[in-house]
C-alpha cells in the first residue's frame, strides 16, 4: 500500500511538471503566432494609410 501511495504521489508530481512545461510551450507558441500576425497587420495598416494620403493629395491637387 505504501508503494502504491508513493507511486501515486510521484506520478502526480511528474504529471504536474509535464503539464506545466506543455502549458508554457503552448503560451510561447501562441504569443509568437500573435506577434507574427500583428506584424502583418501593421504592415497592411501602414500601406493603407500611405495609399489614403496619396489619394487625398491627388484630390487636393485636382481641386486647386
Amino acid at each position: 500500500m505504501l508503494i502504491f501511495a508513493l507511486g501515486m504521489m510521484i506520478g502526480t508530481a511528474l504529471g504536474i511538471i509535464v503539464v506545466g512545461f506543455l502549458a508554457v510551450g503552448s503560451y510561447n507558441h501562441g504569443y509568437d503566432h500573435a506577434l507574427e500576425r500583428r506584424k502583418a497587420w501593421r504592415g497592411e495598416l501602414v500601406a493603407r494609410q500611405a495609399a489614403a494620403v496619396r489619394s487625398q493629395r491627388a484630390t487636393l491637387k485636382r481641386a486647386s
